[in-house]
């Protein structure tokens, strides 16, 4: 196959474990499921596409603004082995006001050193006007139905000065493969540059731990832009000659049986999944129509947010009868700073679980411990992936002991090289000896990582820490909620001088409650849950809650919209 491995230093057997590797997409709409494939096929049509396209391999940074679809995998893994980097944006949901979305989007991608933006043709015309960059679209019959939203006119932003563009003085490294955004909750996206030897210490040593082979078959509905997908989900199955087959994560939300009827019929091993999809697919069992055959799977992984004893019982509980066992389900502590996955629980056993009574606190919570986890546990991540150290800290950057928990800092073969943008690589989230500051909140117990939450996110309510995540996984259980569309953020109350806790929460179409009832339920289980009620309970339509660019829940914007509309309603009275 004519290829230029410009990058990916590959030996003979490598390329052809990597060649022979299949991937099944299924896509939903009128076509029908795409025909299986295997990955050299998947770099042959992505070549093809570059080809017509008239994109040369010259150009580095390369932009994908596309929906899930042949094209996107095609596009990606061809760019990445023609030593060109690819960087996969997040399609937006169908619900968008696609005006407004545009706007958006050409204020940021303004802001990225790109060399083209590959995305669909009506877009490429409305964005191509106002982006310092050259935009090309992509034509596929599987496309034209997400083309619809976007049909029509657009007069772009009026703000924008020319001198906004991006000043392309951040080079790229020579060995950069791809791009992965970490947008958290709390902010802007960031970049992070995969090497091909930061994707290979992290796949290896993921192999090695998960022991996993040729015969595996990851099953999942996870986006690309986010790095369970994009990594654990396609990465890691093409680098061991196994099996990937993927669904969109909107047809996964309409349909959550689809997964199940998927890992049946393709004797599907792993799945990684956030933990509130656990109780998600747990309460959506009653409506589902058939059952499924899940006892080949080796591990349902609960990965992204901090794992939930809870979710996973209840996940074990609802589909025991169709072979799922509590051996089965996994946790993983992950982030894109580290290509993929810092720790892994081993496979065979459940992971192991601390009560919280004996852990202690540092920094801000010590002398006063009041976690606010919901239930009694904390749920272990697992051990460390090889090459792989972590340290706790307090606030005065003092390393704790085994059981106190602080802020999880790390080394890795596989941690990038800090955040990268049109000024180069930014280094400010690295201690001066080298560690990388994740922000998270967590303990080590008999050498296991343990994560409670994010640290800039922590609530302190008249002395209690409370970590949003813990709230967030009380309403998410509410009734006439909309599992995963909870946001839960500090408010400071001057009165009393301390913070309260506000709670965004979306509701279902078809809830049959008023918000009213809905507000007083969530907070009631909110007080019964850790002991503090919130403050401000909104619920609201959906849509409401704001996502950052990387398509995730940003509780900083949310939470600036609360406040401005707090703020009005105040005036107006």
């Amino acid at each position: 196959m004519p290829l230029g491995f410009s990058v990916m230093f590959l030996s003979e057997s490598e390329f052809r474990r990597i060649s022979e590797s299949r991937l099944q997409i299924v896509c939903s709409g009128a076509h029908g499921d795409a025909a299986p494939m295997t990955a050299g096929q998947a770099l042959q049509m992505g070549n093809q596409l570059l080809e017509e396209l008239g994109i040369a391999t010259p150009e580095r940074l390369v932009l994908l603004l596309l929906p899930h679809s042949v094209e996107l995998f095609c596009l990606h893994l061809a760019l990445a082995f023609r030593g060109q980097v690819p960087a996969i944006l997040p399609w937006p949901t169908s619900r968008i006001d696609a005006a407004k979305y545009q706007r958006n989007l050409i204020h940021q991608l303004r802001g990225l050193p790109a060399a083209r933006l590959i995305t669909l043709p009506t877009l490429a015309e409305n964005l191509g006007r106002f982006l310092g960059f050259p935009v090309s679209g992509v034509c596929g019959s599987a496309l034209e139905r997400f083309e619809t939203g976007f049909a029509e006119k657009f007069d772009g932003p009026a703000d924008l000065p020319e001198t906004q563009a991006a000043q392309r003085t951040g080079r790229l490294p020579d060995e950069a493969l791809f791009l992965q955004f970490s947008g958290g909750t709390t902010g802007m996206q960031k970049c992070v540059v995969v090497t091909e030897g930061l994707l290979r210490s992290q796949l290896d040593r993921l192999q090695t731990t998960l022991q996993f082979s040729e015969r595996d078959t990851v099953v999942s509905w996870l986006p690309l832009y986010h790095d369970m997908g994009l990594i654990a989900c396609l990465w890691l199955p093409i680098w061991c000659g196994a099996t990937g087959v993927h669904i969109a994560a909107a047809d996964w939300l309409l349909a959550p049986e689809k997964l199940f009827s998927l890992v049946e019929e393709h004797h599907g091993t792993f799945c990684w999944l956030p933990n509130f999809a656990f109780s998600y697919l747990a309460q959506r069992k009653r409506g589902m129509r058939g059952a499924w055959n899940l006892g080949l799977m080796r591990a349902w992984i609960s990965c992204s947010e901090p794992v939930r004893e809870r979710s996973l019982r209840e996940f074990v509980d609802a589909f025991g009868d169709w072979g799922v066992t509590e051996g089965q389900v996994q946790s993983s502590y992950a982030m894109a700073e580290t290509v993929f996955a810092v720790s892994q629980s081993r496979l065979g056993g459940a992971p192991r679980v601390i009560v919280r009574e004996s852990v202690q606190a540092s920094g801000e919570g010590a002398g006063r411990l009041a976690f606010s986890m919901p239930g009694n546990t904390f749920v272990s991540s697992g051990s460390l992936l090889e090459e792989t150290s972590v340290r706790i800290v307090d606030g005065t950057g003092t390393v704790c002991g085994a059981g106190v928990a602080g802020e999880i800092e790390l080394r890795s073969s596989s941690l990038f090289s800090g955040y990268w943008g049109a000024n180069g690589f930014q280094t400010e989230c690295f201690t001066g000896d080298g560690w990388y500051k994740t922000g998270d909140y967590g303990f080590v117990d008999d050498g296991e990582l343990y994560v409670v939450g994010r640290f800039k996110d922590l609530i302190i309510v008249g002395g209690q820490n409370v970590f949003p995540e813990d709230v967030e996984s009380i309403v998410n259980e509410v009734a006439g909620v909309y599992p995963g569309r909870v946001v839960a953020f500090a408010m400071e109350d001057e009165i009393y001088g301390t913070q309260s806790i506000a709670v965004i929460a979306e509701t279902k179409g078809d809830a049959a409650v008023s918000a009213a009832a809905l507000e007083k339920e969530i907070r009631s289980r909110v007080l019964t849950g850790i002991g503090v009620a919130p403050r401000y309970v909104k619920a609201v339509p959906d849509r409401w809650i704001v996502k950052s660019t990387a398509g995730k829940i940003s509780r900083k914007e949310t939470r600036e919209k609360f406040v401005s509309e707090l703020n009005e309603m105040k005036g107006k009275g």
